[in-house]
């Protein structure tokens, strides 16, 4: 019970977004690769959906981290988008480059493509409230 404790209001995990990003990512990545079959689909969508529950949510934690605690608005939502976006492409990128994902670079796209505009919403919407807007 303790560790569910922890993990729920860890400073270093978001496991609402975490869970979120789970379940989109690896739907997309099932359907990326179910042409060659579903367990394929299924093994390369569990890797992403795995993946995503822990770095994703790290990654967002991440995010808000930064946005926080930089106190140049510009620079610190720059810099909470591009940090983590170029962290996960690249871990999500190594993770389908091992042995079960038949189209890793494709696999990775959608990470590439939604988490830019995720990571900012996220920084955006924190440092709103950060400020009092």
């Amino acid at each position: 019970m303790r560790l569910i404790n922890f993990i729920l209001n860890s400073k270093v995990i978001d496991v609402k977004m975490g869970s979120a990003g789970a379940l989109f990512l690896g739907a997309i990545v099932f359907a990326v690769n179910y042409r060659y079959g579903w367990e394929p689909g299924l093994v390369a969508a569990s890797k992403q959906a795995l993946y995503t529950f822990f770095i994703g949510g790290v990654m967002t934690k991440m995010t808000e981290n930064i946005v926080l605690h930089i106190t140049h608005r510009a620079k610190a939502l720059l810099l909470a988008v591009l940090l983590p976006t170029l962290l996960t492409s690249a871990l999500t990128f190594g993770v389908h480059s091992l042995k079960g994902t038949p189209e890793p670079f494709i696999s990775t796209i959608p990470t590439f493509l939604f988490a830019p505009p995720g990571f900012f919403v996220w920084a955006w919407r924190k440092r709103r409230q950060m400020e009092g807007r």
